[in-house]
């Protein structure tokens, strides 16, 4: 088994030949001594994940989207997995995709949605920056989510009474569901919107997303 020494060599590489595949990971420059040692992986870097395990075995400990691999054990836990919140549209808030939504299999990205105030008084959106969202199946089930660091600024859209404006939502598709793999599977899916106001925390209606290979 080899060691850190040729696991930071690694990790270089990997920084420059694949963006964006290690999304947690030591300091290549830095001196080790603590084992295992802590690699977070993209959803869709399943190759460089079996590569790591197979050269290094127990010196890392490594996590692909939601779970630990190759073991699939969830680290994310029930309550970043729920949905919580009434529905928006009781609020008078309604939520629209701005173009037809679809993001590859394992990635994240951000997309707009246009949200509408149906009401006779502003209302604003309290954020991170863009909207929150989870991945579900037919049946309302959560199946995917963004795993990840994440910025948190303190964000407000405003929505001018019987307005309605475009507004950032980040999109996810690692898988919370190990019998489905690390990556929700390309197909159609839902996608469900979490919003706060000062009212507390909502949620969309289903809008329909395509997840492709």
């Amino acid at each position: 088994m080899e060691g850190w020494d040729s696991l930071r060599v690694d990790l270089r590489r990997l920084l420059e030949e694949s963006p964006g595949a290690l999304v947690v990971l030591p300091d290549p420059d830095s001196e080790r001594r603590e084992r295992p040692i802590r690699i977070d992986l993209a959803a869709w870097a399943t190759d460089i994940a079996e590569e790591l395990h197979a050269k290094y075995g127990g010196l890392v400990a490594l996590r692909v989207g939601a779970m630990t691999f190759p073991a699939r054990q969830l680290v994310v836990n029930e309550h970043s997995r729920q949905l919580r919140g009434a529905p928006a549209e009781l609020a008078g808030l309604d939520i629209r995709a701005e173009t037809p939504l679809s993001v590859r299999t394992g990635r994240s990205e951000r997309k707009d949605v246009v949200v509408a105030n149906r009401t006779d008084r502003e209302q604003v959106l309290l954020t991170a920056g863009e909207l929150g969202s989870r991945v579900t199946d037919g049946s309302g089930n959560v199946v995917g989510m963004f795993v990840g660091p994440h910025a948190m600024p303190r964000v407000g859209f405003s929505i001018e009474a019987h307005g309605s404006r475009s507004v950032p939502v980040l999109i996810g598709t690692a898988s919370v569901v190990p019998e489905l793999g690390y990556a929700v599977p390309p197909g159609q899916w839902n996608l469900v919107v979490s919003l706060q106001t000062d009212e507390g925390f909502m949620l969309s209606a289903p809008l329909g997303i395509t997840v492709t290979p």
